[in-house]
C-alpha cells in the first residue's frame, strides 16, 4: 500500500519541483502536471512541440497551429504510464478535438486527467480509515485565426481542479488559466536543389492566479511557461521529408532566473506521410532540476489514423518518472486537406511544385 508522503511528493519530483533547497534555482508550483507532455509524437521528440508541424494535440502546446491543420477535424486519445517500475495506477490520459470553421479560423477542446493511484488512509494509530483516490484535472477550449497567409495566432481559457483533500488540511484547487499562442508557417522554399518549410512559435501557457495548496496556507503560482520554437522541414521528393527543430523555455515563477532556459533538439523522418521516426533531447541546467534525456519514437498512419510511440533513455542523475516507459498516442484525421487555405498535404504541394 501507497504512503500518503510518498504521494503528495510524487508530482514534485517529477517535474522539477520540490525535493530542493531554496537556493537550488527549482520551483515550486501549483498544477505542475500542466508541464507534462500528454502525445507520444512530441515525446519522441524530447517533449517539444510549439512549433512543430499541426496535428492533434496542438491544443496542449500552442493552439495556433491548428489554424494550418489538414484535413477538417482531429482527434486525439493518450495514455502515459506514471512511475511504472514503482506503481501500476498511476497515470496521465489526455483527449483533443479540433474542428475547422473555415479557411482562417479553427476551434479545439481538450482534457487532461492525471491519476495519482489509490493511497490507503490511517488515523494516528494505524488503524484504517478508508481510501481515496486523489487526482489533477485540466478542461480547455482555444480558438485559432489566421491574421495572414502564413500567420496566425490563438488563445485558450483553461479550467484546473486539483483534489489533494485527503484530511482537513487539504485544499482542492478550482482556478482558471489562459494561453497565448503564435505560429508560423512559410510557403514552400527553395534550399539548395531542395524546398522546405520553415515553422516558427510562442506560447505563454498557464497564466493564472495564485492558489493555497493548503487551506489557510501560503499561496502557490500556477506553472506560467515561455515557449520559443523553430524548425525546418526538408523536402527531399514529394514522398520523404526530414524536419529538425529547436525549442527553448522558462519557468516564470518568482525568484527564477529568466537566463536558465531549458532547450531540446528533435528531429522527425516521414515517408510518404504514413510512416515517421522520430529522436530527440533534452537538457535542464542543474541548478533548475537537473532533468536531461534522449528520446526516440516512431509513427505509422492508417487511412485516416496515426499510432504514435516514444521511448525515453535517462542521461542525468535525477530519476525520470517515464523511465522503461513505453508512450503511446492515437490520433485520427477527418476531411481533406483545406486547399483555399494551403492546407493541403505536402506531398501534392512538393508535386505541384515541380510541375511549375
Amino acid at each position: 500500500m501507497k504512503k500518503l508522503l510518498f504521494w503528495l511528493l510524487l508530482i514534485p519530483l517529477s517535474v522539477k519541483v520540490g525535493f530542493a533547497q531554496e537556493d537550488s534555482g527549482v520551483q515550486n508550483t501549483a498544477a505542475p502536471f500542466l508541464l507534462i507532455v500528454p502525445d507520444a509524437r512530441s515525446g519522441g521528440m524530447a517533449d517539444m512541440g510549439v512549433a512543430t508541424s499541426a496535428d492533434a494535440y496542438s491544443q496542449f502546446f500552442n493552439a495556433s497551429k491548428y489554424a494550418f491543420m489538414e484535413g477538417e477535424m482531429l482527434l486525439g486519445l493518450n495514455y502515459t504510464p506514471w512511475l511504472r517500475n514503482i506503481s501500476n495506477d498511476v497515470f496521465l490520459g489526455s483527449f483533443s478535438f479540433a474542428r475547422r470553421i473555415n479557411e482562417r479560423s479553427t476551434w479545439g477542446v481538450g482534457m487532461r486527467y492525471f491519476s495519482l493511484g489509490a493511497i490507503e488512509l490511517s488515523d494516528a494509530s494505524g488503524n484504517g480509515t478508508g481510501s481515496a483516490n486523489p487526482y489533477e484535472a485540466a478542461l480547455e477550449g482555444s480558438y485559432s485565426l489566421k491574421l495572414g497567409k502564413n500567420f496566425s495566432t490563438a488563445v485558450t481559457g483553461r479550467y484546473v481542479r486539483s483534489d489533494y483533500a485527503l484530511d482537513g488540511n487539504n485544499s482542492n484547487i478550482n482556478t482558471f488559466v489562459a494561453d497565448v499562442g503564435a505560429y508560423y508557417q512559410s510557403d514552400l522554399m527553395k534550399l539548395g536543389k531542395n524546398q522546405g518549410i520553415w515553422r516558427a512559435g510562442m506560447s505563454l501557457s498557464n497564466i493564472g492566479f495564485n492558489v493555497e495548496l493548503v487551506e489557510g496556507g501560503p499561496k502557490s503560482q500556477m506553472p506560467t511557461n515561455l515557449k520559443l520554437g523553430t524548425g525546418y522541414e526538408l523536402l527531399m521528393d514529394p514522398k520523404n521529408s526530414i524536419t529538425a527543430n529547436l525549442e527553448l523555455n522558462s519557468l516564470l515563477v518568482s525568484d527564477t532566473e529568466f537566463g536558465s532556459l531549458v532547450y531540446a533538439l528533435g528531429a522527425e523522418y516521414k515517408y510518404k506521410d504514413v510512416f515517421a521516426l522520430r529522436t530527440g533531447y533534452f537538457h535542464e541546467a542543474e541548478d533548475a532540476g537537473n532533468r536531461q534525456f534522449a528520446t526516440v519514437g516512431g509513427g505509422v498512419n492508417f487511412r485516416n489514423a496515426r499510432l504514435d510511440l516514444s521511448y525515453l533513455f535517462n542521461t542525468s542523475d535525477v530519476v525520470s518518472p517515464l523511465e522503461n516507459t513505453l508512450r503511446f498516442s492515437v490520433s485520427f484525421a477527418f476531411g481533406n486537406g483545406n486547399k483555399a487555405s494551403n492546407n493541403e498535404p505536402l506531398e501534392e504541394k512538393v508535386e505541384v511544385a515541380q510541375t511549375k
